[in-house]
């Protein structure tokens, strides 16, 4: 509503309830907000204020006043947020009324107290005859518009006024707010920046246009979750109304059955008659008094997104000052409120579940009365943390009743379902006989599954994964002879991978760093041995790759350039070297070859990806000043660049032409989190895998960035690992692992 009143101002009840305060209904003067984001006028926040909390008069909440060190109301008043874009709408309405009303004005340019007679559309001042002669002829203000206030009262134009944003002042300097510390994320004034600012204590500056314009970009996104937690809760509020109608209108059906049903009976069975009718309307009554109370927690949670959306909407269109100085209270709004949605309830916390049963009349007790909760109470106590493709899926579904104990009445009819990309399957289940249920199913395809329990046709539950190939270790490949240990693998063309062998420094003058080229059925066929290359000797050598033309590209690390051979083992040509300039390497590593360019990670100088042609010429580079240990370098199946960043413990994204699109991963031992990722690959299936050298193990991404799973541990039989170097996936989906410590290769068989 905020945008729309502000793309058109003018006076009427929607705008006059909108800027109007609700304690003392008039317009805002220095509107602040509470917690509920509901506002109020400053002095009237002082005297709603009971003790150190503040009661809102519109949403009923109770606000507690935490702040420290203040000793009377007023203190406690100013320390909440102010509302900059709400006060700046209040001051335009202000203006239009002072112009429509037939009254005189002030002059606001001189301190002569003469009556105003013009005012200036871009400033909304107000000026005399005197003032608005110097006025137009001011330097300043050339190209203004000025209109005489006698016109505009005379012919009832509509003029829209859009005076300038008040600057916003430095509370310790008195100096405008023009900076933006990102470190610190605050409002900072040119002084600031000289003192608890400066940018030789770590702080980072920009303007606070340049800031505004990106916050404005990031509010956009801290929306779109906002925009599917009301989608979620109107959903949700719809359903549990349907509930709440179908409990009263199927509480009438069965009062009907038992007046039926016990008027047969007539005097003896009165009595039973009654005390069950009693039930029924406790029970009724009961289950809509709670989902009467689930829908206003509801309703209450989407106020709140709605009153968040709200004030963003409305900030985003105010000044760059306004922006900056709510967006990180709304970041934190928003990350509480997500919290809170991912609490809330939003199926139907009682269900139209009431069953009249009829027993044999030879049985003293002739009714009773089923109300249950099956199908909201139904747990499922296990899903299994990940799904791997051809491996059994078991889980389990317990079902209780409403005081937490297994369901002993009714009827209850358990449904599992398994949707994959092309299919839905029901799944077999077994009923264990005592409220509880097992089901076991074998996933037959990669891609997207869900799983779901349905109990007497009503949704209950479902979990979402990401199948993935099952991973084994199937074959090992021994060094062949070579003292060294493995580090780089490529794949070609024609059915050949590639090795290289690192074997340390014996003398200053020893280059025995050698390259193995075995064919799929890992015989060895060829030796690159960098002792043999005359004109290209290489030594402490760490990646390799393929271009389409099965030439191989190795990184000569030592020399800070990479060496170009044929499939024979001939030597081509070399580029780059020791230098921080363009087309130099310092301390190269990873490297890989995509279409006729070729992308080296180098971790010496500018800590980036150095991109060249194939025939050696540079040609610019990506991630300088983004990375800080780039170690490896891939490209996915989507064209989209991957760079493993050791001392960033995490996997950083950019298209090809250099752009940054975000990071897999963060620090940390979770399973889901990297720890000095070393090597980086892409399989057929477009899955990410990372070797981290911290966890000695495989880490799984989906092709969004999704952890998957972990294969691989540390040790020296098949699957495990010492010190693996580097990582690369076969045409036919099997994964290759240079297992560095054990002097190895394993390959991994998907299944």
């Amino acid at each position: 509503m905020a945008a729309k009143l502000h793309s058109k101002l003018f006076l009427n009840k929607e705008i006059a309830s909108w800027l109007t305060c609700p304690f003392c209904h008039y317009m805002y003067k220095k509107p602040k907000y509470l917690p509920c984001y509901h506002s109020y006028c400053e002095e009237c926040l002082v005297k709603l204020q009971e003790g150190s909390s503040i009661t809102c008069l519109v949403c009923n909440q109770t606000s507690e006043n935490t702040s420290e060190n203040t000793s009377t109301a007023t203190d406690n008043v100013k320390k909440l947020p102010g509302h900059p874009y709400l006060s700046s709408v209040a001051d335009k309405v202000t203006t239009r009324q002072k112009i429509q009303r037939d009254e005189a004005i002030q002059c606001d340019m001189c301190v002569r107290g003469k009556p105003a007679t013009s005012i200036c559309v871009e400033c909304s001042t107000f000026q005399c005859e005197e003032c608005s002669e110097f006025y137009k002829y001011s330097r300043e203000h050339q190209g203004h518009h000025m209109m005489m206030l006698k016109e505009i009262r005379s012919e009832k134009k509509d003029v829209t006024v859009q005076p300038k944003p008040k600057p916003m002042l430095c509370e310790e300097h008195d100096m405008e707010l023009n900076f933006y510390c990102e470190t610190c994320e605050q409002l900072v004034c040119h002084h600031c920046t000289t003192t608890e600012h400066r940018l030789e204590d770590g702080h980072k500056h920009n303007t606070v246009k340049k800031m505004a314009n990106k916050q404005r970009a990031e509010l956009n996104k801290m929306m779109e979750p906002v925009e599917k937690m009301i989608d979620g809760l109107a959903k949700a509020h719809e359903k549990v109304s349907a509930a709440r109608d179908k409990i009263g209108s199927q509480a009438t059906e069965v009062d009907q059955q038992i007046g039926v049903y016990y008027g047969e009976l007539q005097q003896r069975i009165n009595q039973q008659r009654n005390d069950l009718m009693k039930e029924l309307r406790e029970v009724s009554t009961q289950k809509k008094k709670a989902v009467s109370l689930q829908l206003k927690q509801l309703e209450y949670a989407q106020a709140q997104l709605e009153n968040v959306k709200e004030l963003s909407e409305a900030v985003k269109s105010g000044s760059d000052q306004e922006v900056l100085f709510v967006k990180k209270q709304v970041a934190e709004d928003v990350k509480r409120l997500t919290s809170d949605y991912n609490k809330l309830n939003t199926e139907p916390v009682e269900l139209a579940n009431m069953e009249f049963i009829q027993e044999n009349w030879s049985i003293p007790l002739l009714g009773n009365m089923f109300h249950g909760n099956d199908s909201f109470n139904t747990i499922v106590s296990y899903y299994p943390p990940d799904v791997k493709l051809g491996q059994e899926v078991k889980w389990s579904v317990v079902t209780k009743d409403e005081n937490r104990h297994p369901c002993s009445k009714g009827i209850n009819t358990i449904t599992v379902q398994a949707q994959s990309r092309t299919e839905l399957i029901t799944v077999p289940i077994t009923d264990n006989e005592d409220g509880s249920y097992t089901a076991s199913f074998v996933p037959g395809q990669t891609g997207k599954l869900t799983l779901t329990v349905m109990l007497n046709d009503n949704f209950s539950s479902c979990c979402t994964y990401q199948v993935c190939p099952y991973y084994e270790p199937n074959k090992i490949v021994s060094n062949d002879g070579m003292s060294g240990e493995p580090r780089g693998i490529a794949f070609g063309k024609d059915g050949i991978w590639a090795v290289v062998y690192y074997t340390g420094y014996s003398s200053s003058n020893d280059y025995n760093d050698c390259v193995c080229i075995y064919n799929m059925q890992c015989y060895l066929i060829r030796k690159i041995e960098s002792r043999n290359c005359r004109d290209a000797q290489f030594r402490d050598s760490r990646g390799l790759a393929f271009d389409a033309n099965n030439h191989l590209y190795v990184v000569d690390s030592s020399n800070s350039r990479v060496l170009k051979f044929n499939i024979n083992g001939g030597y081509l040509l070399q580029f780059g070297k020791h230098g921080s300039g363009d087309g130099m390497l310092y301390n190269p590593s990873g490297i890989t070859a995509h279409d006729d360019r070729i992308f080296v990670a180098y971790q010496g100088n500018n800590k980036c990806i150095a991109v060249f042609h194939c025939d050696g010429q540079f040609i610019h580079t990506i991630g300088s000043g983004q990375l800080s240990s780039p170690r490896d370098v891939a490209v996915t199946n989507n064209n989209q660049l991957l760079v493993a960043d050791r001392s960033h413990h995490c996997i950083s994204i950019f298209t090809l032409d250099g752009n940054y699109v975000g990071k897999i991963g963060t620090q940390g031992s979770d399973r889901d989190q990297l720890s000095n990722p070393t090597s980086v690959t892409v399989d057929k299936n477009g899955f990410i895998m990372v070797v981290t050298e911290n966890y000695i193990c495989v880490s799984v991404f989906d092709k969004d960035g999704v952890f998957l799973y972990r294969f691989g541990s540390s040790g020296s039989n098949a699957g495990q690992f010492r010190q693996p170097q580097g990582i690369a996936c076969s045409p036919n989906g099997s994964v290759y692992v240079s297992d560095g410590g054990n002097k190895r290769i394993q390959i991994f068989s998907d299944y």
